[in-house]
């Protein structure tokens, strides 16, 4: 990354209904000195015919065994919006925040360190998730408090996230055809060819208090297909799980020996152990 400002663009994505969440986020990041603008979010309710055509629904059901809920289909378009809207205006980098996020204190020195970060990144996911932080390679300090780690497989969550213009162009080439939410695109990075790392301990989080508007039947995995749907849903989902762990495993080995390079940038170990 080369020519990015101090502080990268920061971008809250929000429905225009949801006027208490924008309330809330604004003053949020208020609190930590970080300017924003809210990005309109696409409503799964109401989506206009190109956005209905862009999801991929019989590859959908045949790899999950159901559909992609409204809110989960609303949500990966305003994402995907947000890429396009970077594209358009050349941003160099942005912050991705949904307006249920909650930011840390540290939110501010996490992105000064790594917009000067000596490793070069695409994208970095903020996670808050222990099972994430067990699975995540340690590469070195980029605050005294925070590490720059490498996530292992596609952990969930989109909640906030830094992205170059580079990650938005590849995205965005992988969202014609929609049948996966964006955060699990997020870490199929040898789909995408993106660098990806996550930050521990994250200084972003979901609030898990407040009620997603992306809808709870986002958690209704009942199986509705179809006769012949039914009939292929054992093989082509033994299949995609087989493709998953490949790739997982295979990105896992092939990124060892650059992030032994890395962790000599951050002064970490070879061992790969945190101090």
């Amino acid at each position: 990354m080369t020519d990015i400002p101090e502080l990268p663009r920061i971008f809250v994505i929000n429905l225009k209904r949801s006027t208490e969440r924008r309330r809330v986020m604004a003053e949020r990041l208020a609190a930590l000195n970080l300017p924003c603008t809210f990005f309109d979010a696409v409503d799964g309710k109401v989506l206009s015919v190109e956005e209905k055509a862009s999801y991929a629904g019989t590859r959908r059901r045949l790899f999950f065994g159901h559909d992609l809920t409204p809110g989960e289909l609303g949500c990966l378009l305003s994402h995907r919006g947000v890429y396009r809207h970077m594209i358009e205006h050349r941003i160099p980098v942005a912050l991705v925040l949904e307006d249920d996020a909650i930011l840390a204190d540290e939110l501010p020195d996490v992105l000064r360190a790594l917009m000067k970060c000596p490793v070069e990144w695409d994208l970095i996911r903020f996670l808050a998730y222990d099972k994430t932080y067990k699975k995540s390679r340690p590469l070195g300090p980029i605050t005294a408090k925070h590490h720059l780690c490498r996530p292992y497989g596609t952990p969930g969550g989109a909640y906030g996230y830094l992205l170059t213009l580079r990650a938005a162009q590849a995205l965005n080439n992988c969202m014609n055809k929609n049948w996966l939410p964006v955060d699990t695109l997020h870490g199929q990075t040898w789909r995408t060819c993106i660098t990806a790392f996550n930050v521990q301990p994250s200084p972003v989080r979901f609030d898990d208090v407040v009620e997603s508007t992306i809808g709870a039947e986002r958690f209704d995995k009942e199986n509705k297909l179809k006769l012949w749907e039914r009939a292929l849903f054992p093989f082509s989902r033994a299949g995609m799980k087989l493709y998953e762990l490949f790739f997982k495993n295979l990105m896992r080995l092939s990124t060892w020996l650059a992030d032994r390079r890395r962790r000599q940038l951050l002064q970490l170990p070879a061992s790969g152990r945190l101090k």
